[in-house]
C-alpha cells in the first residue's frame, strides 16, 4: 500500500508541475483554463494506477486537484468546477473504455501495444471520451464564463483527444515494457542492464545517432523563425519507427508531444507564426498527433509482421519436424504401408512393403493383384473388385476398415507368404475422400499356428468319438441290465451315477461335435448357390417348434420378413441360422415365450439379415467377444453350452465375404445382424419386404395368415 501511495504523490507533483508549466499568460487568452495538457497526464495516471489496493483514492485525488490548482490560478469556482467536471467525464469514459481498446484481452492485464489494431482501438477511446468531456464541458463553461467559441471547442476536442492517445499508449506499452522486465529479472533496473548488454554496439550507436539528430532537429525547427517547416520532422518518427523498438516510439512521440507544446505555450517556434493563439495550440496538436500516429502505426505493422513471420517460421519448422518424425516411424514400421488412389495406383510407400512383398511397384502399375501376385488363401485369383481400394470406394464407409487376407506368390520372394491387407479411408483436409491407406501385415506363422490347432482339434475331437460311442453304449446297457435287478438299496445310487455318466457324454458329444462343425467352416469347401432364405428359415423355425412341442417347454413364436433369396452354401446356411435360432430360444427367461424376428434388406448385391430375440440379452462390453472361440458371456447362470456356436457363425459368415454383429434389441433381447451375397438375378427388389407370419403352427394345425409387420 505504501509503494502505491508513494506512486500516487509522484503523480499528483508531475500533475502540479504541468499545469503551473501550462499556465503562461497566453494560455489565459486561449480560454482553455489548464485542460491542456495535463489531461493527458492525468489519463496516464491513471492508467497506471488501475491495480491499487484502493482505486478510488487516485480519482479522487485528480479531481481535487484539478479543482484546486484552478482556484489557485485565480479561476472562479464556477470555472474551476466545469473544469473538475471535464476531468471527470474525459477521464471516466475513456478508462470505461479502456478494456474494450485491448482486443484478444479484456482482463485488464498489461499487454502492450502489439499491432495496428491495438493503437487504433485505443485512439477511438481516447476520441469518444473528448466527445464526451467537450459535450458535458462545453456547456458548463458556457454557463460558468457566459463565453462560447467554435474554435475553442474544436480545439478543446483535438488538444484532450491527442493527450489522452499518446500519453495513454505510453502507460500502455511502456507500463507493459516495465512489468515484462521485472517478471523475467526480478527488477526493472537488472532487466535494463541485462537488455543493455545483449544489445549490439552497432544497435546502440544507432539509438544514439536517432536521439542525437532527434533532439538536435526539434531544437532547430522549434526554435527557428519565419516560414514553418516543421512537417520535415516527420521523417524522424518514420525512421524510428522503422528501425527501433516501439517501446522508444512511443517515448519519443510522448517528448515531441511535450516539446512541440512547451515551445507554443511560451510562443516560440513556427506554430507561433499564426496570430490566434487558439490555432497555435489546434495545429501544434495536429501535427503532435499525425506525427505519434504515423510513427506507432509504422511500429505496430512493423512488430505484427515480424510476430506473423516468427509465428509462421515456428508452425514451418514444427510441421517439419513433425513430418520427419512421421516419417521415421512409417520407414521404421515392419509392416508394409502403402497409400493408394480411388483408381488403385500407388501414392507412396514405406520399405515395408517391398519387405512383405517382395516387390514395390510403381504408379504406373495399375493391376497390383497380378503384379505381387495375390490369390485366395484356397488358390483362387483374386479380382480387382476384392482389392481394400475397390471395396472402400464400393462402399463409401470412411471410418470403417476392409481386410483380406491373401496369399502372395512372386519370383521376388523366397517363398509363398501370406499377409492380410488392411485398408482404411484417407480424408482430405476439405473432406473429399479420394486415397485410401492399406497396412499390410505378415501373417504366415499365425495362420500355419492356427490351421494346426484347427486342424488337431479336428483330428482330437474325431478320434474322440470312437470312444465316446463306446461310453454311451456301455452305458445304456449297464442301465438296461440294471432295470432287470430287483430293488436293492444300492441300485438307486447306480442309477444316478449312471444318468450322471450319460449326462456327461452328452455334453462331450456336443463339444466334439462343435469343434467338428468349426473346423468345417474353417476349412471345409464351400459351394455356393442360389437359396431360398425364406423356406431354409421356415424350415429352421419349424424344427425348433417341433423340438419345443416334444420337449413341453415354452413353444417360439416366429416372425418373417420376405426374405431375398441369398447366394451361399446351403448347408453352412442352415448351421448359421439353425446356431442363431438355437440361441435366442436357449437365451430366454425360464417360463418365457421365445419371440424371434427374422428380417432383412438388401444394399446392393448384398443382404443383410437380422434376427432379434427377447432373451436375455448380452452383457455390456461382450458384443464383440461373444464371436470369439469358447467365449461364454453366461458362464454359471444355468446356461450350458460350449463357446463356440457364435465363433462358428462368425466364420461361416466371413467365409461367404459377409460380416456379423450383435447388439442390443430396443425392446429387450439381442439382434444379430450378419450379411450375405444376394442371389445374382435381375429384376430384384432392393428394398427390404414388410409382409411377416406368425409361427408356431403345431402339427394339425393350419398357419396364420400373413400380415403387416
Amino acid at each position: 500500500m505504501r509503494v502505491w501511495l508513494l506512486r500516487t504523490a509522484a503523480f499528483l507533483a508531475g500533475y502540479a508541475l504541468i499545469d503551473v508549466v501550462s499556465r503562461p499568460p497566453f494560455a489565459q487568452e486561449t480560454g482553455l483554463h489548464e485542460i491542456w495538457p495535463s489531461v493527458g497526464i492525468a489519463a496516464m495516471w491513471l492508467v497506471a494506477q488501475r491495480g491499487a489496493p484502493v482505486r478510488w483514492i487516485d480519482p479522487a485525488v485528480l479531481v481535487v486537484a484539478a479543482v484546486g490548482l484552478n482556484l489557485v490560478a485565480g479561476e472562479p469556482i464556477a470555472v474551476a468546477a466545469a473544469c473538475g467536471l471535464i476531468v471527470t467525464v474525459h477521464l471516466g469514459v475513456f478508462l470505461r473504455l479502456w478494456p474494450g481498446a485491448r482486443p484478444g484481452t479484456g482482463d485488464g492485464a498489461d499487454h502492450g501495444l502489439r499491432r495496428p489494431a491495438d493503437l487504433w482501438s485505443l485512439l477511438m477511446a481516447a476520441g469518444t471520451a473528448a466527445v464526451a468531456g467537450v459535450a458535458v464541458g462545453v456547456p458548463a463553461l458556457w454557463l460558468a464564463t457566459g463565453m462560447f467559441s467554435g474554435l475553442q471547442t474544436v480545439t478543446l476536442l483535438i488538444c484532450t483527444t491527442t493527450g489522452m492517445l499518446i500519453y495513454g499508449a505510453c502507460a500502455r506499452h511502456v507500463g507493459a515494457a516495465l512489468s515484462s522486465l521485472r517478471a523475467r529479472h526480478g527488477s526493472v533496473t537488472a532487466g535494463w542492464r541485462q537488455a543493455l548488454r545483449a544489445t549490439p554496439g552497432a544497435r546502440i550507436c544507432e539509438y544514439l545517432t536517432v536521439i542525437g539528430c532527434s533532439v538536435g532537429a526539434y531544437v532547430i525547427t522549434l526554435t527557428a523563425s519565419g516560414v514553418p517547416m516543421v512537417f520535415p520532422l516527420l521523417v524522424l518518427s518514420v525512421w524510428s519507427s522503422v528501425r527501433l523498438s516501439t517501446t522508444y516510439v512511443t517515448l519519443f512521440s510522448v517528448a515531441s508531444t511535450l516539446a512541440t507544446g512547451a515551445f507554443t505555450l511560451w510562443d516560440s517556434g513556427p506554430f507561433a507564426a499564426f496570430a490566434d493563439p487558439q490555432l497555435q495550440v489546434l495545429v501544434s496538436h495536429i501535427f503532435a498527433t499525425t506525427a505519434a500516429l504515423v510513427g506507432l502505426a509504422l511500429a505496430l505493422a512493423r512488430d505484427e509482421r515480424l510476430a506473423l513471420t516468427t509465428e509462421l517460421a515456428e508452425e514451418k519448422a514444427q510441421a517439419s519436424r513433425q513430418a520427419r518424425l512421421m516419417d521415421a516411424i512409417v520407414n521404421s514400421m515392419a509392416d508394409g504401408l502403402a497409400v493408394e488412389d480411388h483408381n488403385g495406383r500407388l501414392i507412396m510407400h514405406n520399405p515395408g512393403v517391398k519387405a512383405m512383398l517382395g516387390r514395390a511397384r510403381t504408379p504406373d502399375v495399375d493391376d497390383a493383384s497380378g503384379y505381387y501376385g495375390f490369390r485366395h488363401l484356397d488358390g483362387s485369383p483374386i479380382t480387382d473388385d476384392e482389392m481394400p481400394y475397390r471395396t472402400i470406394v464400393k462402399h463409401g464407409e470412411a471410418d470403417r476398415a476392409h481386410s483380406i487376407d491373401v496369399l502372395v506368390s512372386n519370383p521376388d520372394l523366397p517363398q509363398d507368404r501370406i499377409v492380410r491387407l488392411t485398408g482404411t479411408r484417407l480424408t482430405d483436409p476439405d473432406g473429399a475422400l479420394h486415397r485410401t491407406v492399406v497396412l499390410i501385415r505378415d501373417i504366415t506363422a499365425e495362420t500355419r499356428q492356427r490351421d494346426e490347432l484347427a486342424g488337431f482339434a479336428g483330428v482330437v475331437a474325431h478320434d474322440l468319438l470312437n470312444p465316446l460311442t463306446t461310453v454311451e453304449g456301455w452305458t445304456e446297457t449297464v442301465a438296461d441290465t440294471l432295470a432287470e435287478i430287483p430293488d436293492h438299496p444300492g441300485l438307486s445310487i447306480a442309477h444316478s451315477g449312471l444318468a450322471r455318466v450319460g449326462r456327461a457324454a452328452a455334453r462331450m458329444r456336443g463339444l466334439v461335435n462343435d469343434l467338428l462343425a468349426y473346423t468345417t467352416t474353417r476349412d471345409a469347401a464351400i459351394a455356393p448357390v442360389d437359396v431360398d432364405l425364406a423356406g431354409l428359415a421356415a424350415d429352421v423355425a419349424s424344427a425348433r417348434v417341433d423340438t419345443a412341442l416334444a420337449a413341453g417347454t415354452p413353444v417360439p413364436v416366429f416372425t418373417f420378413g420376405d426374405l431375398h433369396p441369398v447366394h451361399a452354401d446351403p448347408v453352412l446356411l442352415r448351421q448359421l441360422l439353425d446356431n442363431l435360432v438355437s440361441n435366442a430360444v436357449k437365451y430366454t427367461a425360464q417360463g418365457v415365450t421365445p419371440h424371434i424376428t427374422v428380417t432383412d434388406v438388401r444394399r446392393d448385391d448384398m443382404v443383410a439379415v437380422t434376427i432379434a430375440d427377447n432373451g436375455i440379452g448380452i452383457p455390456a462390453g461382450q458384443h464383440d467377444a461373444v464371436f470369439d472361440t469358447f467365449h461364454r458371456a453366461h458362464r454359471g447362470k444355468g446356461y450350458a453350452g460350449t463357446g463356440l456356436g457364435l465363433a462358428i457363425c462368425k466364420r461361416t459368415v466371413e467365409r461367404h465375404g459377409g460380416t456379423i454383429t450383435a447388439t442390443d434389441n430396443p425392446g429387450g433381447g439381442t439382434r444379430f445382424t450378419f450379411t450375405l451375397p444376394a442371389e445374382p438375378a435381375a429384376g430384384d427388389n432392393p428394398a427390404a419386404g414388410t409382409g411377416h407370419r406368425d409361427r408356431p403352427w403345431p402339427t394339425g394345425t393350419p398357419e396364420p395368415e400373413l400380415a403387416a409387420v
